[in-house]
């Protein structure tokens, strides 16, 4: 794909026919469902292996207990792929600032920090306390040029301006505000993995099945609707409700927020709900002119400077 409009063209081929495979009810991970989805996203698959190989591999859906615990794989893949994109900035004079959302230890911020030390990484998070706890309790220090700032990604408040926003899983919609945050930063890189994909648009319900991942979800959820309902903050915001969903105006021309909740709420064991929520974003993130990879649950987004 040689522009943006090109990508847009089979983003949206790919996402009326991975939805319309939702409302025949193709959500299972089964061999047949897995098989469709393959084909539906083979060439934004391709366009991602093309600029980005490597991609980790594993025999399980990513909508499984196991596919979730290997997320640590494309993590590691993800910063391998921070590293290589902001290389060529190491040299620039302005705007060395990188920007992790939602970090909560700040695990990954720092291991960014250490590999990168021409650039300053900021870690942000609304509650403090698991980056003071990995602060005082882990061995070594911090590299220098870390930093972790409380903010709120509903409403930031961060003056700098960021080269790079990356963050490596951010529940539902925290997903999207820091998305718009780096979107409205005018970040040049927008480069994340997705995570929670049942809690947009306010939502902790989801469809009850007989699998280890759907139970520990159902606990989670538990936690996240007392949170909702103390209105603390975290994970939740009227900005993001669920007439927000979906976010694209493509998808809003062929969807709408009813169908989207439903969507939500199978996505705990469903590769298929999980990819039309992100295929939205992918959709989001064009009309917002970024160039925009996606494969997976991990997306780079670059920002287009020319018009289409």
């Amino acid at each position: 794909m040689k522009n943006r409009k090109c990508q847009f063209e089979v983003g949206y081929d790919a996402f009326t026919a991975v939805l319309d495979e939702f409302r025949q009810g193709h959500i299972e991970n089964n061999w047949n469902n897995r098989k469709r989805l393959k084909k539906h996203m083979n060439g934004l698959f391709k366009e991602w292996d093309q600029q980005f190989p490597g991609f980790p591999k594993i025999p399980f859906s990513y909508s499984s207990f196991i596919g979730v615990c290997l997320t640590l794989l494309r993590d590691r893949h993800l910063k391998k792929i921070i590293t290589g994109l902001l290389r060529d900035e190491r040299s620039c004079r302005q705007n060395k600032i990188i920007v992790n959302p939602a970090c909560v230890f700040g695990r990954h911020a720092r291991d960014l920090a250490s590999c990168m030390g021409s650039f300053k990484v900021i870690g942000t998070d609304i509650n403090p306390k698991f980056n003071w706890f990995y602060e005082r309790f882990t061995i070594g220090k911090s590299p220098s040029n870390y930093e972790f700032k409380q903010d709120d990604i509903f409403n930031p408040q961060l003056q700098e301006k960021p080269i790079a926003v990356v963050f490596f899983g951010a529940c539902g919609s925290v997903s999207d505000g820091a998305i718009d945050y780096g979107v409205e930063s005018k970040a040049m890189y927008l480069i994340f993995r997705t995570c929670c994909h049942d809690n947009i648009g306010g939502n902790t319900e989801i469809t009850k099945r007989f699998t280890i991942l759907n139970w520990d979800f159902r606990v989670k959820n538990f936690v996240y609707s007392r949170k909702r309902e103390r209105k603390t903050g975290e994970y939740f915001c009227d900005k993001y409700s669920k007439d927000h969903y979906p976010r694209s105006k493509a998808a809003r021309a062929v969807s709408n927020s009813d169908e989207f909740m439903d969507i939500s709420r199978n996505s705990v064991d469903s590769d298929i709900c999980r990819t039309i929520i992100d295929l939205d974003r992918y959709l989001y993130l064009l009309e917002k002119e970024y160039m925009v990879w996606f494969k997976g649950d991990l997306f780079i987004a670059q920002r287009n400077t020319k018009t289409v």
